[in-house]
């Protein structure tokens, strides 16, 4: 099989750890692209096997080794014993009876099921999920008009009630107002009157002395009993407004509202497959 490198700009080699352009390299087990620097790095990683070769070999695959001839590549694979098989174990008779196809069409057969898996059960599950995050972003956005139409008429109730308490208030002031005015000036009238009776009796208590008449003057019965008694004080309380303390809460609040992510893994393998996969599926 005779493949090329990519030519064009856009599908120009790079490390897949930091994004250098023509790495040198490639893990053929984890199938990624590698620069020196990271190569290193890669290899350290104890947690699974690394196989680092020129990146070439990326295009000329070789079969893997037979584990019990170790000089020779595996051409066949067995279904029965699934493992690749070369041709001296073919030769031993040990898989006489078994059924053995071309390791290479083992590999299509492995892409293909890749295939499946992708086309039938992953890729589904992927339109499934973006499905489901539209419609919940429609179910979002329904939700989010809902409640400003609920809190713009919660609010509208909250200034209507607000305008009648203010009305009330304002009503109570003026009725108070009204009532102790007509009680000042009642009292007004009546102070005012007695004044004009008191500056009348002066004034003619003044002409009787300046008349020095010996007749009227011995008759004069004073007045000052009936002026005797004061005007009354009056004391008001007057009216003070009272504000309470705002709370934002009273008028409602939102409850939490939050996007939690719940991942799931889709297994294509079982572990055997999954062991078998690394050694000969590059």
């Amino acid at each position: 099989m005779d493949l090329k490198l990519p030519s064009t700009s856009q599908d120009i080699l790079r490390c897949k750890l930091c994004d250098t352009p023509m790495p040198p390299l490639y893990c053929q087990l984890c199938d990624i692209n590698l620069c020196k620097t990271c190569a290193g790095d890669h290899l350290v990683d104890e947690t699974k096997e690394h196989k680092v070769v020129p990146i070439k070999q990326k295009w000329n695959p070789r079969n893997p080794l037979c584990p019990k001839h170790t000089t020779k590549q595996c051409d066949f694979y067995c279904k029965q014993c699934d493992n690749p098989i070369c041709a001296l174990c073919v030769l031993s008779g040990e898989h006489d009876q078994h059924k053995k196809i071309d390791i290479f069409e083992r590999k299509i057969e492995k892409l293909e099921n890749e295939i499946h898996e992708l086309e039938h059960s992953i890729y589904p599950k992927y339109e499934a999920a973006a499905s489901d995050i539209k419609t919940k972003k429609d179910d979002l956005k329904t939700n989010s008009k809902k409640m400003r139409t609920i809190i713009n008429e919660h609010g509208k109730l909250w200034h209507q009630e607000l305008d009648n308490i203010i009305k009330s208030l304002l009503s109570e002031i003026n009725d108070n107002e009204s009532e102790q005015l007509d009680i000042f000036e009642s009292e007004e009238r009546k102070i005012h009157l007695q004044m004009n009776k008191i500056l009348e009796n002066i004034q003619d208590l003044k002409n009787l002395v300046s008349s020095r008449d010996a007749h009227l003057v011995p008759e004069y019965i004073t007045k000052l009993p009936e002026f005797s008694e004061l005007p009354p004080q009056l004391h008001v309380v007057l009216p003070k407004f009272m504000p309470r303390p705002f709370h934002k809460n009273l008028f409602g609040h939102l409850k939490n509202c939050c996007v939690r992510q719940e991942f799931e893994f889709w297994c294509m393998y079982n572990a055997k497959n999954n062991r078998n996969t690394n050694q000969y599926v590059q």
